[in-house]
C-alpha cells in the first residue's frame, strides 16, 4: 500500500463503501472488504497527518525566515 497515491486510496475506499452499503454481499466478502477499507482508511488518515505537520514546518520556516 506504500506506493499508492492518497487519491486512488479515496477512489479504492469509496468503491469499497458503494459496495458495502448495496448489503448483498456474502459475509466472508463483506469482512474481506471491510479489513481492506479499514486498513485503507488508516493508510489515508496518516497520509493526510504527514502532509499537515510538512505544511506545518513549511510555514514555521517561512515565518522564520520572514522575520530575520
Amino acid at each position: 500500500m506504500k506506493n499508492l497515491k492518497y487519491e486512488n486510496a479515496i477512489k479504492k475506499l469509496e468503491e469499497i463503501v458503494s459496495k458495502l452499503e448495496k448489503g448483498d454481499l456474502p459475509l466472508e466478502e463483506t469482512i474481506k472488504l471491510y479489513d481492506e477499507a479499514t486498513k485503507l482508511s488508516g493508510y489515508c488518515t496518516a497520509m493526510l497527518d504527514n502532509a499537515k505537520l510538512k505544511i506545518e514546518e513549511l510555514s514555521e520556516k517561512r515565518e522564520t525566515s520572514d522575520n530575520e
